[in-house]
Protein backbone atom coordinates (compact mmCIF):
# COMPACT_ATOMS: atom_id res chain seq x y z
CA UNK A 1 0.00 0.00 0.00
CA UNK A 2 1.35 3.35 -0.63
CA UNK A 3 1.29 5.83 1.54
CA UNK A 4 1.79 9.48 0.17
CA UNK A 5 5.34 10.96 0.93
CA UNK A 6 4.56 14.49 1.54
CA UNK A 7 2.19 16.18 4.45
CA UNK A 8 0.22 19.78 2.89
CA UNK A 9 -0.51 22.89 5.13
CA UNK A 10 -2.94 25.13 3.55
CA UNK A 11 -3.03 28.73 4.74
CA UNK A 12 -4.15 32.23 3.78
CA UNK A 13 -1.67 34.41 1.69
CA UNK A 14 0.06 37.18 3.59
CA UNK A 15 0.13 34.72 6.55
CA UNK A 16 3.09 32.75 8.52
CA UNK A 17 1.95 29.15 7.58
CA UNK A 18 2.52 27.24 10.56
CA UNK A 19 0.24 29.38 12.87
CA UNK A 20 -2.59 28.29 14.73
CA UNK A 21 -6.15 29.63 15.97
CA UNK A 22 -5.09 28.33 19.66
CA UNK A 23 -2.12 29.60 19.60
CA UNK A 24 -3.93 33.33 20.55
CA UNK A 25 -5.80 33.70 23.58
CA UNK A 26 -9.48 32.77 23.33
CA UNK A 27 -11.01 35.59 22.24
CA UNK A 28 -8.83 37.10 19.88
CA UNK A 29 -8.86 33.80 18.46
CA UNK A 30 -12.69 34.16 17.89
CA UNK A 31 -12.41 37.33 16.44
CA UNK A 32 -9.67 36.36 14.44
CA UNK A 33 -11.83 33.45 13.28
CA UNK A 34 -15.07 35.31 12.62
CA UNK A 35 -13.01 37.93 10.50
CA UNK A 36 -12.38 34.84 8.20
CA UNK A 37 -15.65 33.65 8.16
CA UNK A 38 -17.26 36.86 7.06
CA UNK A 39 -14.45 37.58 4.67
CA UNK A 40 -15.19 34.28 2.55
CA UNK A 41 -18.18 33.23 3.52
CA UNK A 42 -18.08 30.53 5.51
CA UNK A 43 -20.48 28.94 7.92
CA UNK A 44 -20.83 25.06 9.01
CA UNK A 45 -19.48 23.72 12.23
CA UNK A 46 -16.40 26.18 11.80
CA UNK A 47 -18.42 29.41 12.45
CA UNK A 48 -20.17 28.38 15.31
CA UNK A 49 -18.92 29.57 18.97
CA UNK A 50 -18.35 26.67 20.06
CA UNK A 51 -15.51 25.52 17.73
CA UNK A 52 -12.68 26.52 19.19
CA UNK A 53 -13.55 24.79 22.56
CA UNK A 54 -14.47 21.55 20.98
CA UNK A 55 -11.21 21.55 19.01
CA UNK A 56 -9.26 22.41 22.38
CA UNK A 57 -10.25 19.28 23.30
CA UNK A 58 -10.03 17.39 20.86
CA UNK A 59 -6.42 18.32 20.77
CA UNK A 60 -6.14 17.39 24.42
CA UNK A 61 -7.35 14.07 23.30
CA UNK A 62 -5.36 13.41 20.44
CA UNK A 63 -1.92 14.48 22.37
CA UNK A 64 -2.50 12.24 25.24
CA UNK A 65 -3.28 9.77 22.82
CA UNK A 66 -0.15 10.23 21.03
CA UNK A 67 1.98 9.92 23.96
CA UNK A 68 0.04 7.08 24.86
CA UNK A 69 0.91 5.43 21.91
CA UNK A 70 5.12 6.18 22.03
CA UNK A 71 4.86 9.86 20.57
CA UNK A 72 6.95 12.43 21.55
CA UNK A 73 4.90 15.95 20.87
CA UNK A 74 7.27 18.51 21.57
CA UNK A 75 4.64 21.40 21.45
CA UNK A 76 1.11 21.31 22.78
CA UNK A 77 -0.73 22.96 19.87
CA UNK A 78 -0.66 20.99 16.60
CA UNK A 79 -0.15 22.51 13.11
CA UNK A 80 -2.68 20.73 10.94
CA UNK A 81 -2.09 19.15 7.50
CA UNK A 82 -3.03 16.92 5.70
CA UNK A 83 -1.17 13.32 4.42
CA UNK A 84 -0.22 14.02 0.53
CA UNK A 85 -2.91 16.44 -1.27
CA UNK A 86 -6.76 17.06 -0.30
CA UNK A 87 -9.41 16.08 -2.32
CA UNK A 88 -12.05 18.07 -4.42
CA UNK A 89 -15.32 18.80 -3.79
CA UNK A 90 -17.31 19.53 -0.34
CA UNK A 91 -15.00 17.72 2.30
CA UNK A 92 -11.52 19.45 0.53
CA UNK A 93 -9.37 21.95 2.66
CA UNK A 94 -10.18 24.76 -0.48
CA UNK A 95 -13.93 23.81 -0.05
CA UNK A 96 -14.87 26.05 2.58
CA UNK A 97 -12.05 26.89 5.66
CA UNK A 98 -9.13 27.51 2.89
CA UNK A 99 -10.61 29.25 0.31
CA UNK A 100 -8.45 30.14 -2.35
CA UNK A 101 -5.58 29.34 0.19
CA UNK A 102 -1.58 28.73 -0.23
CA UNK A 103 -0.06 25.37 0.10
CA UNK A 104 3.38 23.99 1.14
CA UNK A 105 4.29 20.67 0.74
CA UNK A 106 6.70 19.00 3.53
CA UNK A 107 8.21 15.91 1.90
CA UNK A 108 8.08 13.28 5.31
CA UNK A 109 11.77 12.45 4.83
CA UNK A 110 12.16 16.27 6.48
CA UNK A 111 9.97 15.49 9.76
CA UNK A 112 10.42 13.63 12.76
CA UNK A 113 7.23 11.35 12.48
CA UNK A 114 7.39 10.52 16.30
CA UNK A 115 6.00 14.11 16.74
CA UNK A 116 2.88 13.42 14.42
CA UNK A 117 -0.37 11.76 14.76
CA UNK A 118 -3.22 11.03 12.29
CA UNK A 119 -6.74 10.76 11.78
CA UNK A 120 -9.42 9.72 9.36
CA UNK A 121 -11.05 11.55 8.72
CA UNK A 122 -10.66 15.09 9.85
CA UNK A 123 -10.68 15.35 13.82
CA UNK A 124 -13.30 18.01 13.44
CA UNK A 125 -15.61 16.25 10.99
CA UNK A 126 -18.61 15.51 12.48
CA UNK A 127 -19.02 12.36 10.45
CA UNK A 128 -18.28 9.02 11.74
CA UNK A 129 -17.41 6.10 9.26
CA UNK A 130 -17.93 2.45 9.27
CA UNK A 131 -14.86 -0.22 9.05
CA UNK A 132 -16.21 -0.07 5.25
CA UNK A 133 -15.75 3.64 5.25
CA UNK A 134 -19.16 4.40 4.99
CA UNK A 135 -21.11 7.30 7.29
CA UNK A 136 -22.98 5.62 10.20
CA UNK A 137 -23.77 9.34 12.09
CA UNK A 138 -22.42 12.27 13.29
CA UNK A 139 -21.29 14.36 16.32
CA UNK A 140 -17.75 14.89 17.81
CA UNK A 141 -15.45 13.62 18.04
CA UNK A 142 -16.23 11.13 15.28
CA UNK A 143 -12.09 10.14 15.23
CA UNK A 144 -12.10 6.99 17.34
CA UNK A 145 -8.61 6.13 17.15
CA UNK A 146 -5.21 8.55 16.77
CA UNK A 147 -2.98 6.65 14.35
CA UNK A 148 0.79 6.69 13.97
CA UNK A 149 2.86 6.82 10.48
CA UNK A 150 3.54 3.24 10.94
CA UNK A 151 -0.50 2.70 10.71
CA UNK A 152 -1.14 4.28 7.11
CA UNK A 153 -1.03 1.53 5.24
CA UNK A 154 -3.65 -0.78 6.80
CA UNK A 155 -5.59 2.47 7.56
CA UNK A 156 -5.61 3.32 3.34
CA UNK A 157 -6.18 -0.15 2.75
CA UNK A 158 -9.14 -0.73 5.47
CA UNK A 159 -10.93 2.51 4.52
CA UNK A 160 -10.16 2.54 0.32
CA UNK A 161 -8.91 6.00 1.42
CA UNK A 162 -7.99 6.55 -1.96
CA UNK A 163 -10.22 4.58 -3.86
CA UNK A 164 -12.62 7.25 -4.25
CA UNK A 165 -10.64 10.56 -2.56
CA UNK A 166 -13.19 11.88 -0.18
CA UNK A 167 -12.17 12.71 3.08
CA UNK A 168 -8.18 12.68 3.61
CA UNK A 169 -5.70 11.70 6.50
CA UNK A 170 -5.67 14.56 9.00
CA UNK A 171 -1.78 14.75 10.53
CA UNK A 172 -1.22 16.37 13.79
CA UNK A 173 2.56 18.03 13.39
CA UNK A 174 3.32 18.67 17.17
CA UNK A 175 6.78 20.24 16.60
CA UNK A 176 6.50 23.41 15.04
CA UNK A 177 10.63 23.97 14.61
CA UNK A 178 11.49 21.13 11.99
CA UNK A 179 8.84 23.05 9.83
CA UNK A 180 9.85 26.08 10.38
CA UNK A 181 13.41 24.74 9.60
CA UNK A 182 12.10 23.33 6.24
CA UNK A 183 10.70 26.63 5.23
CA UNK A 184 13.90 28.67 5.41
CA UNK A 185 15.52 25.62 3.60
CA UNK A 186 12.82 26.42 0.83
CA UNK A 187 13.27 30.09 1.36
CA UNK A 188 17.26 30.19 0.87
CA UNK A 189 16.97 27.58 -2.31
CA UNK A 190 14.68 29.82 -3.82
CA UNK A 191 16.90 33.28 -2.96
CA UNK A 192 20.04 30.79 -4.57
CA UNK A 193 18.18 30.30 -7.30
CA UNK A 194 17.26 33.84 -7.95
CA UNK A 195 20.84 35.75 -7.22
CA UNK A 196 21.72 32.57 -9.83
CA UNK A 197 19.28 33.89 -12.54
CA UNK A 198 19.99 37.50 -11.52
CA UNK A 199 24.12 36.76 -11.91
CA UNK A 200 23.47 34.60 -15.40
CA UNK A 201 21.46 37.48 -16.65
CA UNK A 202 24.12 40.07 -15.49
CA UNK A 203 26.96 37.95 -17.40
CA UNK A 204 25.01 37.96 -21.00
CA UNK A 205 24.17 41.91 -20.88
CA UNK A 206 28.22 42.28 -20.33
CA UNK A 207 27.72 43.53 -16.76
CA UNK A 208 30.06 41.25 -14.90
Amino acid sequence: MIVPGFLTRYYQKGEYPFLSLNDLPNIEANRVKHIHCQKNNIGLFYAQDDYLYDRKEIEKWIYQELIRLGGKPKNKVPVYMTLGESPEGEFGMRWDIQKNAEEIRIPLDEIDLAAVSFTYPDSMYEIILDADGKETGGGRTNTSRVYLYQDLPSVIQKYRVFDNYKYYIEAQVWNRDMLHKYLLKVKRKAENTMSNIDQSNRIKEGLL
